[in-house]
């Protein structure tokens, strides 16, 4: 399965806060920011995920065991704990739905969980035949607006996408918590026509992969919503993969009315009803300017998150009139070498990949799916940033002959240091860490102890970067544990001379 990607260019704005609508949703997620909450009350682990993508030669369960590892076949992975593959619409209609089960399962038992499946890609006998511009045929489905159940309460085969997503859903769900509405249905080469969407609705032409109105996408969240809530208690409704605050903007004030939006008797619900997470894209090498190091990329992740959440905001999706939104982050990562101006290179994309996985617990983000699996292209011919991202080098050859990248050894290391560990901001807090150091505390319930990672904050363009740090008094810390990117433990007492590289410290 081909994995769709793109870029959203230029400095916009993006993301929301964290939190689903369901009640036990919302306090677990609530509970993740709130500087009181005591280490019982801290929530569920993080997930430490990857898009999949195709690679020839290879299957699915393949590139899961090189990302989750598999100790029969003495493969170590590289910690990562979730996947993002596609269910296409096209793939289960010429294969059937249940082709990629015994994959699923398997999944399950490498140490997978809570997968996210983008629902995409009609069969050319589903897809809408319109063309809402001139010579441009919609890329979604037809028969959007066929009624989405019977008058028996089964799901209508007559409504293309409700009969795709029932079906995907149902065979799934066991192992999917996040069905993502489309890959990027905002993704435009027209990055003028964004700045004005909080006005007047996208124009079809302008969405290069959706080309169709907006109402029809709320229509898809809407049809998702209900299979969803119907065979799927716990899964939870995402828009796909977002690049724009403006796009958002638009799914919130409008409903799934086909004119124009309106809520009426048989349209009753605008977009923000309809789903219960947010998916958004973030490249961060676009949106670093002059200051091109790994805390400025960690920083964008976070950026691109407030910017969507202020969005929610002004609908009153804040926790207050209306539940906030659960957060993922679909596709991140920045290029393993320098191209096109753009940042990149082993060491900012290593501290970039630990920075942000820290940053996005902090920030009450539920996971980072890393763009991808391994690199298209051998370094010294890459030529576009995508070409240098990848947890291996490019796959030459069949399994399991693969390279690890230093960013695959950093994610790795992450993962295996707090992956069953949870972010705790009131012992972050008593770190009192100086402007200079950044860092946070996580704690497991299992051991009852804490893992505290720490840097010397990096500025300009550069990796390097130096600081000293002490633990208070009050947490009487005479020696402890100093695991570095690779893993590689050293003891420490008293003061910890600290790099832009972050280090874990373990009492």
């Amino acid at each position: 399965m081909h994995l769709l990607r793109s870029v959203h260019l230029l400095p916009l704005l993006v993301l929301l806060a964290f939190l689903g609508a369901c009640s036990k949703e919302k306090a677990r997620m609530a509970s993740l920011v709130d500087e009181n909450a005591s280490p019982a009350d801290l929530g569920a682990p993080f997930l430490y995920g990857s898009n999949m993508g195709y690679y020839s030669g290879w299957t699915d369960v393949q590139l899961a065991e090189l990302l989750i590892g598999n100790s029969e076949k003495d493969i170590d992975g590289v910690g990562v704990n979730s996947l993002r593959p596609a269910m296409y619409d096209h793939f289960v209609k010429r294969w059937g739905y249940d082709i990629r089960l015994g994959a699923f399962k398997k999944y399950q038992q490498l140490g997978g969980k809570d997968h996210t499946i983008f629902l995409n890609g009609p069969d050319d006998a589903h897809r809408d035949q319109t063309k809402y511009c001139e010579g441009v045929q919609s890329k979604t489905f037809a028969n959007l607006y066929e009624p989405i159940w019977t008058s028996s309460g089964t799901v209508n085969a007559d409504n293309y996408y409700a009969n795709y997503v029932y079906n995907v859903v149902k065979t799934y769900g066991p192992y999917v918590k996040y069905w993502e509405v489309w890959n990027e249905p905002d993704y435009t080469s027209n990055w003028r026509a964004t700045q004005t969407w909080t006005k007047s609705d996208p124009n079809p032409c302008d969405l290069r992969n959706f080309a169709a109105p907006i109402q029809s996408y709320v229509r898809m969240l809407r049809i998702t919503h209900e299979i969803v809530r119907q065979l799927d208690s716990d899964g939870l409704v995402c828009v796909g993969g977002l690049g724009y605050p403006s796009f958002l903007d638009a799914i919130l004030r409008n409903t799934d009315n086909p004119e124009g939006g309106k809520t009426s008797a048989d349209y009753p619900k605008k977009g923000g009803e309809w789903f219960d997470c947010l998916s958004y894209h973030v490249y961060p090498m676009y949106y670093l300017g002059d200051n091109p190091n790994s805390d400025a990329a960690a920083k964008a992740v976070i950026n691109h998150k407030n910017d969507f959440q202020a969005v929610l905001d002004r609908y009153a999706y804040d926790g207050t009139t209306h539940p906030k939104k659960a957060f993922i982050v679909t596709e991140t990562n920045i290029p393993r070498k320098t191209i096109g101006g753009y940042a990149g290179g082993d060491d900012i994309q290593r501290n970039f990949l630990i920075k942000a996985a820290v940053a996005a617990q902090k920030a009450g983000i539920s996971g980072l799916y890393i763009y991808s699996t391994a690199e298209s292209k051998p370094l010294a011919e890459a030529s576009d940033p995508y070409h240098a991202m990848g947890f291996y080098q490019r796959l030459s050859s069949g399994p399991y002959q693969a390279t690890i990248t230093p960013g695959g050894t950093a994610w790795r290391t992450v993962s295996t240091l707090l992956g069953t560990r949870l972010y705790d901001p009131a012992e972050t807090g008593k770190l009192q860490l100086p402007a200079n150091i950044d860092g946070g505390a996580f704690y497991s319930a299992d051991d009852d102890d804490y893992v505290y990672v720490l840097w010397a904050k990096t500025t300009g363009a550069s990796e390097t970067a130096s600081a000293e740090y002490s633990f208070p008094t009050s947490f009487s810390l005479k020696t402890a544990e100093q695991f570095d990117w690779k893993n590689k433990q050293t003891s420490v007492t008293g003061t910890i001379l600290l790099t832009g590289s972050p280090v874990f410290i373990k009492p």
